[in-house]
């Protein structure tokens, strides 16, 4: 089995940062969001991915990834370029997969149990959880344990169990697809390829998500799924240098990481060769590697690579590599782009 990744779409939402790369490379607790949903599916005992890459700046996936030696799986990729929909992007794989195979996108968190999810029987099988707001999302209505009816982000409610972006298919996915006509948007819909498997006859399944998980398409769902992850996973593991410093609960501090008149107060990250003094990191905050940070105080916050912050008191932040910000008042609320120099 196989399991295809999909790593397009301009992000839009998540500008500046998505001006210089994809979303789905923006790291969280430590990883890019895209590394979660791949090791989620290692886990599952699938270690041959497909990734599909867009427009946007696709050379630095597959330098961040490459063949996936490195993270003990088989990776290839394909170029989808622009956003056609995700079945146009679907229908792209159809040479390389065998029957069953499963599709992920790569800018949700979704904890479940994808090697459970993965032994379906039927047509396909779809990933659904119970939501508020059924408008944002396609949506699908259920009898008898099947999926009888999917509607695309419906004006009027038809029901709240929302697709989560988690599906399994077989071949027959590849015939419906071949069929479609472009919808309102111009683009090949999945869930108009999916009802057209139930519309044939064809068996679709589901599975609901209980509990938490997270389309990571704005800067408020990627600290929501950066507090979320640090507080599942992190463990207590100090491989930096600690000086005249307090570490409290459950930080991790990578290998070369120096932490110097500082307090850091757990669940926390801090990556590689980052420096840290005289400064305060709180909760459910994410330190890129090979930052420099002084005089500051954060909490809540992601702050990605090669990051430079004096003086500065950040809450609620998502600071983009390459950047420096400096000077700052009290608390301050900030979504800077890669390469960017703030004074405030």
């Amino acid at each position: 089995m196989e399991a295809v990744i999909l790593h397009g779409g301009q992000g839009t939402r998540l500008r500046p940062l998505t001006h210089t790369g994809p979303k789905q490379l923006i790291k969280i607790a430590g990883k890019p969001v895209s590394q979660w949903v791949l090791e989620q599916i290692r886990e599952a005992g699938i270690k041959d991915i497909i990734i599909i890459l867009g427009d946007n700046n696709p050379m630095r996936v597959i330098e961040y990834y490459g063949d996936g030696t490195h993270l003990d799986v088989n990776i290839r990729y394909v170029y989808q370029g622009k956003a056609r929909g995700l079945a146009d992007a679907v229908y792209r794989v159809k040479d390389m997969v065998s029957d069953k195979f499963i599709v992920y996108l790569g800018d949700n968190i979704v904890p479940y149990n994808l090697a459970k999810f993965s032994k379906f029987y039927g047509s396909a099988s779809i990933l659904l959880a119970k939501v508020n707001n059924p408008n944002r999302f396609g949506v699908a209505v259920i009898k008898d344990g099947k999926v009888i009816k999917l509607v695309e982000k419906p004006k009027e409610p038809i029901s709240d169990l929302a697709l989560v972006g988690v599906y399994a298919f077989t071949r027959d996915i590849f015939d419906s697809i071949e069929n479609l006509k472009p919808s309102w948007r111009g683009e090949l819909e999945i869930t108009d390829a999916i009802q057209s498997l139930i519309d044939k006859g064809k068996e679709v399944k589901y599975e609901i998500v209980d509990g938490w998980w997270k389309d990571t398409g704005t800067p408020k769902d990627i600290l929501e799924a950066n507090s979320f992850l640090l507080d599942r996973y992190a463990i207590r593991k100090i491989e930096g240098e600690i000086k005249d410093s307090a570490v409290d609960g459950r930080v991790i501090i990578e290998r070369g990481a120096v932490i110097e008149n500082s307090t850091i107060r757990g669940p926390a990250y801090i990556g590689n060769s980052s420096k840290i003094k005289n400064s305060y990191i709180g909760p459910f905050t994410s330190i890129g590697k090979e930052c420099t940070i002084e005089n500051s105080e954060i909490e809540y916050s992601v702050i990605l690579d090669n990051v430079k912050l004096r003086g500065v008191s950040l809450r609620d932040s998502l600071i983009g590599n390459n950047s420096t910000v400096e000077k700052g008042g009290k608390w301050q609320e900030l979504i800077i782009g890669e390469n960017s120099s703030v004074i405030i």
